[in-house]
């Protein structure tokens, strides 16, 4: 009996071992079964906490590590999916779908010639990989190539003829060009073959959306939601169907609904926001857009459409504009300690725009204005303060104010503007007249009507510049035929047909300029950038590539003998040693078919060298082409250049024209960072399309 008793005690370990193995396998699986739900749901977020507790228990779960970086590559987080890549290729080296998730990580890397290669390598070895095609085409379609990636497409679809991913990839690429016969061609094959799948549905409401068909993508996105009553983007996308067809009181519901779910659901208060807006209700959709900010703070859509509204609704006294303000004063911080100074110029100047007496942001802006040399405009902020925000001043704040007001009215008692008697202020310094115009947007899947906003905001951007005269038409033009007649018709310029097009994280503004006289097209310009500020950092850029064209022009003010006064200064970049023509007054036309200016040679009266810059108005002295004197007062002058030792000395100013009369930029001003924004724009740009792409795979 006393032999039985260790046998018994070791049976009794072995069994109580495999009963903690087979708990421990069947934890891993059913935690690992969870991820791939909530995967599957799209909540990546879950999904990964699932798979790092199952590579917590079993390290060596090497699908689970794949799926974890499934999920970082879903969320935009490319160097942690590489980091997971890593750990799941340990185990399995050789797996085609590690190897082909890993090509369109070095996609989104902007590593396309390493990706190539892989995809290639992959091919080569397993011809039918219809992966390896996909990751291709992506490759196709960060280079422009749109039929190179229909071509890789249709070699999946050879290979397996009812692919989803194939059959939606190359539907949506046939929409995104327009030609919505092949789309629906490839859509119905997807629908009879996968009838019943929520992404399947989502993607027909998705296409017939982007062809106009409001109604059909209603139809296909309550499909999906009936469905799956959980995936958040069908409902977002029914939400944005129902507000193109003007169901206001619905999308307030499904608003209200979505965000029950997910208070910081961007999508779902924009949209709430711009129904109320629809329906006259501007107050509720200020409300509406300052809770959706408080929670997600960095939609800069949602914040432009708030401010628009505000500037137009609220009293400049409106106690609430000081606290919307706030945000830009605290970026303006941002850029500051980046030593980023037109970034900060410009929250400070969004800052002013919303609450003119925040204290604040004037003191901070007059400091920069301090620092540029710009005393005489600095002396105005002083005395605004004064005027304004006298509350805010107690004691030696105010005694400082008063002294430097003092100080400064005594140091600027000689100015040119004195001594040639004549008011700034009151000047007309308008030279451009600009429109800019939209077409309704039909493909917008985060925020609706982006054209419209877009077009508003790159109006409202050159807000402040006195030279410019920028205004955009509230509704959209049917095309290029009704913009050039509504140009043509106002006298402007120059018109401007601009678009928006976003993903989650990135979007891009694309600008196409165009003669307001001949209808000519000018240039054409896509504005791309990604991460925090990227709405502001491509208006900026946008309106930067168009003052950068714009030829500096002036008019005589005043006349004593060879000496004259012109309405330019310091504050259009102008410095000692600049020189002009001077051009009979009304006989400068723009340039047919670019930028630059047009006029005959019988209308140039002579030069002129900038001897005296001031602020705002600066003198010079003239010399008469021919014999006669024919030059006389509000004659035009055009700048033809600046002095060559500031001509590659950035500007302190960059938001007026910058260039001569043949529309050549001389004044260098770059927003900084420049550099790395065109490089970032070169290695990561994608078509907005490439999004919707990857949620099919």
């Amino acid at each position: 009996m006393n032999n039985k008793k260790p046998f018994i005690a070791i049976l009794c370990v072995f069994l109580a071992c495999n009963l903690m193995f087979a708990q421990s396998t069947k934890t891993v699986i059913e935690k690992y079964n969870m991820g791939e739900q909530a995967q599957q749901e799209e909540n990546f977020y879950l999904a990964q906490q699932y798979y790092l507790e199952v590579v917590a228990i079993n390290p060596a779960y090497s699908q689970a590590w794949y799926k974890l970086a499934e999920c970082s590559y879903k969320l935009g987080e490319f160097e942690l999916a590489q980091n997971y890549l890593v750990s799941a290729e340990k185990y399995e080296p050789s797996n085609s779908q590690y190897l082909n998730l890993k090509g369109k990580i070095y996609v989104s890397l902007g590593k396309l010639t390493e990706a190539k290669t892989l995809f290639n390598d992959i091919l080569k070895k397993y011809p039918n990989d219809v992966e390896a095609h996909f990751g291709l085409a992506e490759i196709e379609l960060y280079e422009g190539r749109y039929s190179g990636a229909e071509k890789q497409y249709n070699e999946a679809l050879k290979r397996q003829s009812n692919n989803r991913n194939a059959l939606l990839a190359l539907s949506l690429i046939n929409a995104e060009r327009s030609k919505f016969t092949e789309a629906e061609k490839y859509l119905k094959q997807a629908l009879n073959y996968f009838s019943g799948d929520p992404e399947v549905h989502y993607l027909a409401a998705v296409v017939y959306s982007m062809k106009g068909d409001y109604k059909q993508a209603e139809n296909q996105a309550r499909i999906s939601v009936e469905i799956n009553g959980n995936l958040e983007k069908s409902y977002e996308l029914l939400t944005t169907v129902l507000y193109k067809q003007g169901k206001y009181s619905e999308v307030l519901d499904l608003s209200d609904f979505l965000i029950s779910k997910n208070r910081r659901n961007a999508t779902a208060w924009y949209l709430k926001g711009i129904a109320y807006s629809k329906l006259g209700k501007t107050a509720e959709a200020i409300n509406v857009w300052s809770t959706g900010l408080n929670n997600q703070p960095q939609d800069e859509i949602m914040r432009m459409a708030m401010e628009l509204e505000i500037r137009e609704l609220l009293t400049v006294e409106d106690r609430k504009r000081a606290l919307w303000s706030k945000f830009h004063v605290d970026n303006a911080k941002q850029y500051n300690t980046r030593y980023d100074g037109a970034g900060a110029v410009y929250e400070y100047q969004r800052a002013l725009l919303l609450d003119p007496m925040n204290y604040e942001a004037r003191k901070a802006y007059a400091d920069i204005i301090e620092l540029n040399g710009m005393y005489e405009l600095y002396l105005d902020q002083l005395n605004f303060i004064k005027a304004h925000n006298i509350s805010s001043l107690k004691g030696k704040s105010l005694t400082d104010l008063t002294d430097k007001i003092e100080a400064y009215e005594s140091l600027l008692s000689q100015t040119l503007a004195k001594k040639w008697n004549v008011e700034p202020f009151y000047l007309d310094k308008t030279r451009w007249n600009i429109a800019i115009f939209y077409e309704d947007n039909t493909s917008s899947f985060i925020h609706a009507d982006t054209n419209n906003l877009a077009a508003r905001a790159c109006a409202d951007i050159f807000s402040g510049i006195a030279i410019t005269s920028v205004k955009t038409q509230v509704t959209p033009v049917s095309g290029y035929g009704e913009a050039f007649k509504n140009a043509r018709i106002n006298n402007y310029d120059y018109f401007i047909i601009v678009s928006l097009s976003e993903g989650q994280n990135d979007l891009t503004l694309s600008s196409t300029i165009y003669n307001g006289r001949t209808g000519l097209e000018i240039e054409k310009n896509n504005f791309y950038s990604t991460g925090n500020n990227r709405f502001s950092t491509v208006l900026r850029r946008f309106r930067k590539s168009v003052l950068d064209k714009l030829t500096v022009r002036g008019k005589i003010l005043a006349r004593n003998g060879k000496t004259v006064l012109v309405d330019l200064g310091k504050s259009e970049n102008i410095v000692k040693d600049a020189e002009f023509h001077i051009v009979k007054k009304g006989a400068i036309q723009t340039s047919d078919n670019s930028f630059g200016l047009f006029y005959n040679q019988s209308d140039l009266y002579g030069t002129l060298r900038i001897t005296n810059p001031g602020e705002e108005v600066s003198e010079g002295v003239i010399e008469n082409l021919g014999f006669y004197d024919r030059i006389n007062i509000e004659d035009e002058v055009i700048l033809i250049s600046l002095p060559s030792k500031n001509t590659n000395q950035a500007a302190a100013i960059d938001n007026v024209p910058a260039a001569d009369e043949n529309g050549n930029t001389v004044v260098k001003s770059e927003i900084k960072g420049q550099s790395l924004i065109n490089d970032i724009k070169k290695t990561v740009e994608k078509p907005s399309v490439l999004e919707l792409l990857r949620n099919i795979y």
